[in-house]
């Protein structure tokens, strides 16, 4: 067995008095890749905050127990689950610089290393893109060049995939494979889906109610192949029939960002009431597609919405019909504590099913009993799902959710879907749900868009390439 380069022992830990690890003690060996999972909440993610040194300095309280580094503490980089709360600069080689440059790498190296790592993540292309204006797997990819870019012996990567379509997802493993044979590069990645990882021979650390179980080699392999044959499951929709009522409809569109056609849509139609799926690589203007519906962005043609051009229509009004889901769920919050973002959602909100069910759904989502916590001190998926709840209990005629299942575990999303399906029973929206989560959802969604070659086309059996 190699000589672990992390020990973590005894380890306690808690936030505002609610304690998150318990007693937890674990190792990491030298050069190996560990897949850290297990529901919301668990402490996974809090874990590697604690290794990168940012906790308890920046939150929480360490009760009991120490993380040793048995042969000294090596450079350690980090990626978060939101990738923007790593970003100063305007564009990724101004982001790579600046955090090359305060890592006092000499100037003369700094220009290879940056190249070398936009190479590395196959974002050549981005390198000099306002990164506000890249989507969020585009985001994730340069957030990973930026830790690559420090040449880290150890790379803590917090849900790295969870907006990412899949074959950046197999593209991105193949490049870790490269870091852990090659340069020896130990690596813990926070996942709960644990599918596409099997070329890393990870072993898998189960994490439960803030303690923690180390699989051998074989039982690791087997929960992975598992998530593999799971993850290859076709998603079953139909298409929508042509006598549906439909909520928008759109003739002639056009977008674009600067010279570069993202879609182009001679004629779609969005059927009012049902829940509509979204896919389609990163990039390709999924995201987009949901600012010009928001009217946040300019396009040519036409987008009614039950049959006028929603240019004609005053904001205040249209904004009372039609709400967004922002992919990052910290974007979504207005107030300090998980009580004071409820109490909003209730006083603005119309749906009737949480005028009497809102306690049966914080159960359902695992809230219950967070009530004084800062929303920030959530996990990202206890986080993601009170951003969806609050969101649901608006009770819009329409709803836009982009990215609403990343990071969430299995379970969650099962709870996630369950919610949604209790409330739409209660009170018929029109859902758009952009996702490269696909598990499961075949039993939520009613019809299935597919975006490439620049077209929204509807979908029935589909596997991801």
């Amino acid at each position: 067995m190699a000589n672990n380069i992390i020990d973590v022992q005894q380890l306690s830990f808690a936030y505002d008095h609610q304690e998150v690890l318990k007693a937890l003690t674990t190792s990491f060996p030298a050069g190996s890749v560990a897949l850290l999972t297990g529901p919301s909440g668990c402490g996974k993610s809090t874990l590697l905050r604690l290794i990168a040194g940012l906790l308890p300095k920046y939150g929480g309280h360490l009760t009991n127990g120490r993380i040793n580094f048995p042969a000294g503490k090596p450079t350690i980089g980090m990626l978060f689950q939101d990738p923007l709360m790593q970003s100063a600069l305007d564009t990724p080689r101004h982001e790579l610089e600046f955090v090359l440059e305060n890592e006092r790498v000499p100037h003369e190296q700094i220009a290879a290393r940056v190249t070398a790592a936009l190479h590395f993540c196959k974002i050549t292309d981005l390198a000099d893109r306002q990164l506000t204006t890249l989507s969020g797997g585009q985001q994730q990819r340069v957030a990973l060049a930026v830790t690559i870019a420090r040449q880290a012996k150890v790379l803590l990567l917090d849900e790295p995939f969870a907006s990412i379509d899949e074959e950046s997802r197999h593209f991105l493993i193949g490049q870790l494979q490269q870091l852990v044979v090659n340069q020896g590069i130990t690596i813990l990645i926070a996942d709960h889906d644990c599918h596409g990882y099997q070329k890393l021979h990870p072993l898998v650390y189960q994490f439960q109610a803030g303690r923690v179980t180390r699989h051998s080699p074989a039982a690791s392999a087997q929960l992975l192949i598992a998530a593999d044959e799971r993850a290859r499951q076709p998603l079953r929709t139909a298409r929508p029939g042509a006598e549906l009522p439909t909520t928008f409809q759109l003739t002639a569109v056009r977008l674009k960002r600067g010279s570069h056609e993202l879609l182009n849509l001679p004629k779609l139609a969005l059927f009012r009431d049902k829940i509509t799926l979204i896919t389609g690589a990163n990039g390709s203007g999924k995201s987009t597609f949901f600012r010009a519906l928001t009217k946040l962005v300019p396009y040519q043609g036409q987008i009614a919405y039950t049959g006028q051009e929603i240019r004609q229509i005053k904001n205040r009004q249209y904004r009372a019909d039609v709400g967004l889901v922002f992919q990052h769920a910290d974007d979504q919050f207005i107030n300090v504590t998980v009580a004071e973002e409820l109490a909003l959602s209730k006083r603005n909100g119309h749906h009737p099913y949480f005028q009497t069910h809102l306690p049966t759904a914080l159960q359902l989502l695992g809230l219950a009993g967070l009530d004084e916590r800062v929303v920030y001190s959530l996990s990202g998926g206890q986080r993601k799902k009170l951003q969806l709840l609050l969101m649901l209990m608006m009770g819009q005629p329409v709803l836009l959710m982009d990215e609403p299942f990343a990071g969430l575990d299995r379970q969650s999303l099962l709870n996630v879907c369950q919610l949604i399906k209790a409330a739409q029973a209660a009170k018929p929206q029109s859902i758009l749900i952009i996702s490269h989560q696909l598990t499961a959802l075949d039993q939520l969604i009613d019809f299935h868009l597919h975006l490439s070659g620049h077209r929204l086309n509807y979908e029935e059996d589909y596997h991801e390439p």
